[in-house]
């Protein structure tokens, strides 16, 4: 470890092995570490560089090897060429020609939180794919604001199949370019080492002009999950919103309450409600199991660069029996992109197993929140 030249920056250096992932971790008493990145080994030296001013004052530091998570193209629920990714503790799968990730479960579990629906299985996604409720269900990727299009979803985005690419343990699914707005998505699919986590980038990139090349356009990530026992979401202090949300539209869904600083609710199965938020992480509690979904809102950005008067996360929870699922929706800012330019967006996902009997202590503890 070295400082740089000009003596703003510390410089790590380690010996590496071509293939391997290595995590730089640090710590301030040799006893609890924390990562601090991850890169992937090309070469038989990796170097990472951090600001001497962030760093503590007492800080150690060292490199965990790790070989690429496993990655396996299969069948699946009438589906060929899946892609089912795991990390020994958890597995994401991956459905190409429906064009997103179905699912994120425990390793050898029969189920997870996201909601699959069964009446599209082993069906490709098509235009005409949202003509069936709920579509395929899973975590895809929309461009916002709404406004601009309307529904169905354009059909680049989420209406063709895509194709993948793995490599050294990472999935890419890219779609087709979508005619409208001349924009491709790519989705980089990755699992954390030893850790039940999934991180995935979506990438929006211009390819040509079109007439909505002077819109501002945001990344849009929609997860629809399982009937939760209850979802609740932080509060964020101070907020954007009276309350802490946004109503977006037929009033508060059911039985909606906030406890210090905390808001919850069920999904009520009749009628459909939206609410929209400031916060960071949005968390999903279930019968056995929890889930907990982060994208951070950029600082120092004005309130109207999100859509839908400022939310950078939303929850909308479907009606009735046919398909019960609740949308957790992550939105990035939005932005004007050129042609020949991007933006991207991190979503991360964490799964729990559930172990506290009260299903707001369960939030509370995978969310970090004081009970």
């Amino acid at each position: 470890m070295t400082p740089s030249d000009a003596r703003s920056d510390y410089i790590v250096q380690v010996s590496s092995q071509p293939g391997s992932f290595y995590t730089l971790q640090r710590s301030a008493d040799l006893a609890n570490w924390s990562p601090v990145t991850t890169l992937f080994a090309d070469s038989e030296a990796l170097t990472w560089t951090g600001s001497l001013a962030v760093l503590p004052l007492k800080a150690f530091f060292r490199a965990r090897v790790n070989p690429p998570n496993h990655a396996t193209v299969t069948h699946y629920n009438g589906w060929t060429n899946v892609v089912v990714l795991n990390n020994g503790l958890v597995e994401a799968i991956i459905v190409p020609n429906a064009g997103r990730v179905l699912q994120f479960r425990f390793l050898g579990a029969t189920n997870g939180p996201f909601w699959e629906n069964i009446s599209m299985d082993g069906q490709t996604a098509a235009p005409s794919s949202w003509n069936t409720e709920g579509a395929f269900g899973g975590d895809k990727a929309w461009p916002s604001p709404q406004s601009d299009w309307g529904w169905p979803p354009p059909a680049g985005f989420d209406g063709a199949p895509d194709q993948f690419a793995i490599a050294n343990g990472v999935v890419t699914l890219t779609s087709p370019v979508d005619s409208a707005y001349q924009i491709r998505t790519t989705r980089i699919i990755e699992l954390d080492f030893d850790e039940p986590v999934m991180r995935i980038t979506t990438v929006f990139s211009r390819i040509a002009a079109t007439v909505r090349t002077n819109n501002p356009i945001g990344i849009w990530v929609i997860t629809q999950v399982q009937d939760p026992v209850r979802c609740y979401v932080p509060v964020r202090s101070p907020s954007a919103f009276a309350g802490g949300y946004h109503q977006l539209g037929n009033g508060l869904p059911a039985q909606f309450q906030q406890t210090n600083g905390l808001i919850s609710f069920a999904r009520d199965p009749v009628a459909s409600h939206k609410l929209g938020f400031d916060a960071d992480s949005l968390a999903w509690v279930g019968t056995n199991v929890s889930l907990r979904i982060d994208a951070s809102r950029a600082p120092g950005l004005p309130i109207s660069s999100y859509p839908d008067g400022g939310c950078n996360t939303e929850i909308y929870t479907n009606p009735g029996t046919n398909a019960p699922y609740v949308e957790m929706e992550s939105l990035g800012p939005l932005s004007l992109v050129s042609v020949g330019n991007q933006i991207r967006f991190q979503t991360t996902y964490t799964l729990s197993h559930r172990t506290e009997i009260d299903p707001e202590a369960e939030a509370r503890k995978i969310l970090n929140l004081p009970k």
